[in-house]
């Protein structure tokens, strides 16, 4: 599937958080970099997992609202890019975010480590949830499965909802 509409709005969002008076050289390479990622993503309808569970329960699923935890969501994106310098730019551009629809960041939390990370899109009755990493022992599908029960309950009926691989 080409790109949707709502993966187009939300990299307009994140391209424009380094978009200040005096963005850091780190972050605008970090931004050219994650440049180069989002042009290989893929998108699909969201089905959900056949496992019939959920890896985080809601307690466990966090919005991303105050800058420690942002620290934590660019840490674990970075995981994404095998260099270490190129982790390093990603966590520069990432940290530059500012809270704002329509995207919100989240994390998922076990024994109190920040082991997933997502980025969730919605603007009307379409939403995405993008840039989803996962320490290795979280299972991605059922992270995404939680996300879902927790923002969305009602996205069968109401919602489209795209995933992006």
């Amino acid at each position: 599937m080409s790109h949707p509409k709502i993966a187009e709005l939300k990299n307009a969002w994140l391209y424009q958080q380094v978009d200040v008076q005096f963005p850091t050289k780190e972050s605008l390479v970090g931004l050219e970099l994650y440049k180069q990622a989002a042009a290989e993503c893929q998108y699909q309808l969201y089905q959900p997992s056949e496992a019939h569970e959920t890896a985080f329960s809601p307690d466990e699923l966090f919005l991303v609202d105050f800058h420690r935890l942002t620290v934590m969501f660019a840490l674990l994106q970075a995981n994404r890019w095998s260099k270490p310098q190129d982790q390093e730019m990603i966590v520069e551009f990432l940290t530059q975010i500012i809270y704002s629809e329509p995207c919100s960041l989240y994390l998922g939390f076990k024994e109190g480590e920040a082991v997933a990370a997502a980025i969730v899109t919605q603007v009307d009755s379409t939403a995405l949830i993008s840039d989803v990493v996962c320490k290795e022992s979280t299972n991605q599908a059922l992270f995404v499965d939680s996300l879902v029960a927790k923002l969305m309950p009602n996205v069968k009926q109401e919602l489209e909802l795209f995933i992006e691989k």
